[in-house]
């Protein structure tokens, strides 16, 4: 539905569109209020291309005052408290002193003003792409929210902020989402988020034909509708349908037929093709992904969460967290300090995952598996890739017990075999740390962090990591 609410964009050459939409009714919680933020993140880092391409916003629509105008302002002179700051910055020290503008002040920094939404009484919601104003953050008190979408194309910050309306809808009670039009000053009127998505014609012979099937008309119609697709047209041999409108990835007819592929049952495909190239020899997975798959279920079953840490790390987290002398593959110039250069080990950024939500859960179980880059002068490239596995516990009594417990339990189930011996690992207690040893080689270690470390990172309960080798314990124990 159309709302009352309306926008203004000034000529902002360097980020120049803006679109605006709300969604009304809500009933949020705390785990609500940070899957929305999740969202946000997300789509701002892939899609928005680290919020070069598009950022976004979310508001509480009650505490603004529309229209809302996106203009330029003195970095100087322009004061806001940003969000989660106890304190009032103006612009050119938010780029400076906290987090988000460190990590994405480089995009506006060399603006003579920098771009804002303020509300029809000049208070600023949003430093674009930064930060939001403290004053209008979303809680789970908040029952309408206003969303914004800012960036360099038109198509592309109409496609985020209907993502983000349709995805908040689902917690509506009403499900009301209003469209709010945005007058540009050269004339152009801009209204989001996207009401109407494209017809695609399938023609049922070429989904066969990439697919190697021979489904019906019927049965692709039933496929899709598990997608939300709306057919619009039916006839002998082919169908007019139209996608979501939050599907901003279909874009033709193949994408069309992966969806079927994807309803029907990429395993029933394989095995009940009409062809499929030829080969000489079955495949089948990779004894690392196997092994890897293998962990996920035991470590799952254990009551562990799995987390996804990016490959690519700083310095300071990696070195200088727990104060280790190993060198690391850097990037010859960073965009963000932040992403630096190739982790070389997980346990510093799963403790900086601990970090983050030790206020939030009394017990805390995650582990992860994933790539590192040790480098390595006798190899030709200089670098050794090793998979490993990371596991974290938090919670107020654990122990070098609790680790040991749990890593003796899933080698048991690997059927390895092992000793520990007592180590020191920069970071780690002296007296509350092992090496993992087993088939004649090193196959990891476990301990206690050093609670010195904790302290300073203001983690309240102990938590002990442990960190597997897979390379080594697929080549030297697992035949």
């Amino acid at each position: 539905m159309e709302s009352g609410i309306k926008g203004y964009a000034k000529n902002i050459p360097e980020r120049p569109y803006v679109a605006l939409a709300a969604v009304k009714d809500l009933q949020l919680s705390d785990e609500a209020v940070s899957q929305i933020m999740q969202l946000q993140e997300k789509i701002t880092q892939t899609y928005g291309r680290g919020r070069r391409k598009v950022s976004i916003g979310v508001y509480d629509l009650d505490l603004i005052k529309p229209p809302i105008t996106y203009d330029l302002a003195d970095p100087n002179a322009t004061v806001i408290r940003p969000l989660n700051e106890s304190k009032q910055m103006n612009l050119k020290e938010i780029l400076d002193k906290t987090e988000k503008g460190i990590l994405y002040g480089y995009i506006i920094r060399n603006m003579p003003k920098y771009p804002v939404l303020r509300d029809s009484e000049g208070r600023i919601l949003s430093l674009v792409p930064i930060i939001n104003s403290d004053d209008c953050k979303v809680t789970p008190a908040t029952k309408n929210i206003l969303i914004d979408a800012t960036g360099t194309s038109l198509d592309d910050v109409i496609n985020a902020v209907t993502i983000m309306a349709t995805s908040i809808a689902e917690r509506s009670t009403t499900g009301v989402i209003e469209n709010v039009k945005v007058e540009y000053e050269n004339g152009l009127i801009v209204e989001a988020p996207r009401r109407e998505s494209v017809e695609i014609k399938v023609d049922l012979s070429d989904v066969n034909n990439l697919l190697g099937t021979n489904f019906t008309l019927e049965q692709v119609a039933d496929f899709l509708k598990y997608f939300y697709y709306e057919i619009i047209e039916a006839t002998n041999n082919s169908l007019v349908v139209k996608p979501p409108v939050y599907r901003i990835d279909v874009k033709s007819w193949v994408d069309v037929a992966e969806d079927i592929a994807i309803a029907y049952g990429y395993e029933a495909l394989g095995s009940d093709a009409l062809y499929l190239p030829p080969t000489n020899k079955p495949g089948k997975i990779h004894p690392l992904e196997y092994l890897s798959r293998r962990l996920r279920d035991i470590l799952t079953g254990m009551g562990f969460q799995e987390i996804a840490n990016y490959m690519m790390s700083s310095k300071s987290i990696q070195q200088d967290l727990l104060g280790i002398r190993q060198e690391m593959f850097l990037v010859e110039n960073p965009r963000s300090e932040r992403f630096e250069g190739l982790r070389i080990w997980l346990t510093p950024q799963l403790i900086e995952v601990v970090r983050e939500n030790t206020d939030k859960y009394a017990r805390i179980m995650l582990f992860e598996i994933g790539d590192v880059v040790v480098p390595d002068s006798e190899q030709e490239t200089k670098a050794r890739v090793e998979r490993r596995l990371g596991i974290v516990l938090s919670h107020d009594k654990a122990t070098l017990t609790d680790g040991l417990a749990y890593v003796k339990a899933l080698l048991r189930e690997l059927n390895v075999d092992v000793a520990y011996e007592k180590s020191i690992i920069p970071g780690f207690l002296p007296e509350r740390t092992a090496l993992i040893r087993g088939c004649d080689g090193e196959l990891g270690f476990v301990g206690e962090i050093d609670p010195k470390i904790l302290y300073k990172l203001e983690i309240k309960n102990p938590v002990v990591v442990a960190e597997l080798y897979l390379n080594k314990i697929i080549n030297l124990c697992i035949q």
